[in-house]
């Protein structure tokens, strides 16, 4: 496997550090200067990679829920044939669970700071968390036609929830104190059994 380039190295540095500014001092207040001066380089080097701070922002939405996304669809494509709407919900609420751990500042960050982004980065944004939310909408579409989910769970409030508590895990979660796959089994039960249809 090829090694990453330098200034995809760098590129992943700045997301990161720029990530934990944005947590624990705002975005508004977080300055260029600030985020160049936490990496370790000069504010025109930074410029270098990103225009603005308003850029690095979109960088870091776009790229977390990309990888959730991807991260998702690999964990479900991944099982077998036959395989039931339940076990491919575990799959999906684990993986989901596991991105967002390790995600740790950047998943709180793309939490909480959407209304910062302008046009069209914000319409950007709003299309790839539709496509998340359509993931788990089908999922729960599936579950109904498969008679495993109740037909009466309202699909949407369903999915902001279920999106809402996952994202949330990034705020408590410590590594060290529990396994991702084992609050995501926590997770999971929660959710399907609220879902499950009721023989």
């Amino acid at each position: 496997m090829a090694k990453p380039k330098k200034s995809e190295l760098t590129r992943e540095r700045v997301l990161s550090v720029t990530s934990e500014l944005f947590r624990t001092n705002g975005y508004k207040t977080t300055s260029m200067r600030d985020i160049a001066a936490a990496v370790g380089m000069k504010s025109g080097s930074l410029y270098y990679y990103y225009e603005s701070k308003e850029a690095l922002l979109a960088a870091i939405l776009n790229d977390n829920i990309d990888a959730t996304i991807k991260c998702l669809r690999e964990a479900v494509d991944s099982l077998p044939p036959g395989t039931s709407v339940r076990e491919k919900f575990h799959a999906a609420v684990r993986a989901a669970v596991k991105t967002v751990a390790d995600a740790g500042d950047m998943a709180v960050a793309s939490a909480k700071t959407l209304s910062y982004l302008q046009e069209p980065e914000y319409s950007e944004q709003v299309r790839r968390r539709q496509a998340y939310n359509k993931f788990w909408r089908d999922l729960i579409q599936e579950g109904k036609a498969a008679g495993e989910i109740d037909s009466a769970i309202p699909e949407a409030m369903t999915c902001m929830a279920i999106i809402g508590a996952i994202t949330f895990v990034g705020e408590w979660f410590e590594p060290g104190r529990s396994s991702t796959d084992a609050i995501g089994e926590i997770f999971a039960h929660l959710f399907f059994d609220g879902l499950h249809r009721k023989r």
